[in-house]
């Protein structure tokens, strides 16, 4: 298990601006910007970044950042997380080969960046991680670096404004300040002993960022964090509405810590894919892992979206028979399943279990409905198994590069029905509006068990299939967007 962890804005005093524009002539880092820049950094980091700027365009200004106070000398930020001086030496790294400057945490997508973290160090005398931050200054710039404009941003620090930055890490586990307690995760939190627990300073649980009067003297209890892996910084706006917010934790000032792990939850961060990744997969895995990221990201919100409800009524079985299998199509099962990705043709969950579980129309029809409880929520399901990197490896779903002309045939005629193109998915929602067989959403979701015997199973092996069909897909951006979306829509249709 593994922990996410959210680091606020200005988490720690730094007594003077998180985040600053270095300025630098044509001529580099030198003269009165030199002596301005060391006043803030010091020398030694000084010297490192005017050899950075020698290498860097105009149009990727720098700004210098301050990130991690180490614990001995800032003590625990103020979300109870504490970050020592030889972590911080050592982890700083992580920084430069993991994350990019984003907006408000939304680093599912590197293409949505604004920025590069091109220098991270730690600063001894000042006890401190700092890093150099290229933005992307121009269409350009964000071209290179498969990003976004960091128009705001630029526009704020020219004006002399703060930037809000946020930062996030993932932990192996954290440990207690007072007990030492090692916890994989928030809900492995220790307690207090007024509660049962160990914990004479109350627990993390329930007091994590509190100060305790034990031993005869006052200790600030943190959950003390020895190998962070730093993946993301951003810019956030408004930051302390926005926390107050997401957490639904409007109390008196003061009245509760909320931790960085409960801050990471409620604002629902999530790992980059390489991060979720072992090394050495097949090129094939990491697409499809990324599509079940989006996908399990797009769970929680299927009810809300106003876009895909005018979708629900194309899985009504009024207007979707159950179409006949074509001859051949288990011993060609490749060729077949190309010939339906090329159509944008979902099969139904009776049809899949036909067709792979070699069940009888009328009994695979029956499994379908016990099935069909289990499909809500189960990519969140399948990324938290750590196997799934290898079931997509060997995934037995995968369309051939081509399909026999039999098969096309079948399948361009089948559209109609199957397809979850949005074209052909409207028509088939207004033919059931028209006939009043409008089937309802599963809106009542909540996370199902993931032991839940012969139908969970099979609920995955059938959200394998979709992922395989989807990775199997051409088709525009904005198109293929919403085809997923859709296809997703059919696993909370009841």
């Amino acid at each position: 298990m593994s922990m996410i962890k959210i680091i606020t804005p200005d988490a720690q005093d730094f007594s003077e601006p998180v985040a600053s524009l270095i300025k630098i002539s044509r001529q580099g880092l030198r003269g009165v910007d030199l002596a301005a820049f060391e006043k803030r950094a010091g020398a030694i980091t000084a010297h490192e970044i005017a050899k950075l700027a020698k290498d860097l365009r105009e149009d990727e200004p720098l700004i210098h950042m301050l990130a991690i106070g180490a614990t001995g000398a800032f003590g625990p930020n103020r979300n109870g997380d504490g970050f020592t001086a030889e972590v911080c030496k050592r982890q700083h790294p992580t920084f430069v080969k993991h994350a990019r400057f984003f907006r408000d945490h939304q680093n599912k997508n590197k293409a949505k960046s604004y920025g590069l973290v091109k220098w991270s160090g730690f600063h001894d005398p000042m006890k401190r991680i700092e890093l150099v931050v290229a933005l992307n200054g121009s269409k350009e710039a964000a071209e290179r670096n498969n990003g976004l404009v960091a128009d705001k941003e630029l526009e704020k620090l020219a004006k002399d404004k703060p930037i809000a930055t946020s930062m996030a890490c993932l932990v192996s586990h954290d440990i207690c300040s007072y007990c030492s307690n090692k916890a994989p995760k928030r809900a492995d939190y220790c307690v207090g002993t007024d509660q049962g627990g160990q914990c004479k300073a109350g627990g993390l649980r329930d007091n994590i960022g509190s100060l305790v009067e034990i031993d005869g003297g006052i200790h600030h209890l943190h959950a003390d964090n020895p190998d962070p892996t730093f993946f993301d910084i951003s810019h956030v706006y408004r930051p302390a509405d926005r926390i107050a917010y997401v957490t639904g934790l409007l109390k008196a000032a003061g009245d509760h810590v909320i931790g960085g792990a409960e801050l990471a939850e409620v604002m629902g961060v999530t790992l980059p894919s390489e991060l979720l990744l072992p090394a050495g997969q097949p090129a094939a895995v990491e697409p499809l892992f990324k599509l079940a990221m989006e996908l399990a990201s797009l769970e929680a919100q299927v009810a809300a979206r106003r876009d895909l409800t005018g979708y629900v009524g194309a899985f009504s079985p009024d207007v979707q028979e159950l179409p006949a299998l074509p001859s051949q199509c288990r011993e060609k099962a490749g060729q077949f399943l190309m010939a339906l990705a090329d159509n944008r043709c979902l099969l139904p969950m009776a049809t899949f279990l036909e067709l792979f579980a070699n069940q009888p129309r009328e009994k695979a029809a029956m499994i379908a409905e016990s099935v069909r409880q289990q499909l809500p929520g189960v990519y969140s399901r399948l990324l938290e198994q750590p196997d799934l990197p290898n079931r997509l490896a060997t995934l037995a779903y995968q369309p051939a590069p081509a399909s026999g002309a039999a098969f096309r045939l079948w399948a361009a005629k089948q559209a109609s029905a199957l397809s979850v193109q949005p074209a052909a998915a409207r028509a088939r929602a207004m033919r059931a509006a028209v006939r009043d067989v409008v089937p309802s959403l599963d809106t009542t979701y909540e996370k199902r068990a993931a032991d839940a015997g012969v139908a969970g199973m099979l609920a995955e092996e059938y959200a394998l299939y979709k992922l395989a069909f989807l990775g199997a897909l051409t088709a525009p951006d904005d198109e293929m967007q919403l085809t997923a979306a859709i296809t997703l829509l059919q696993n909370y249709v009841m």
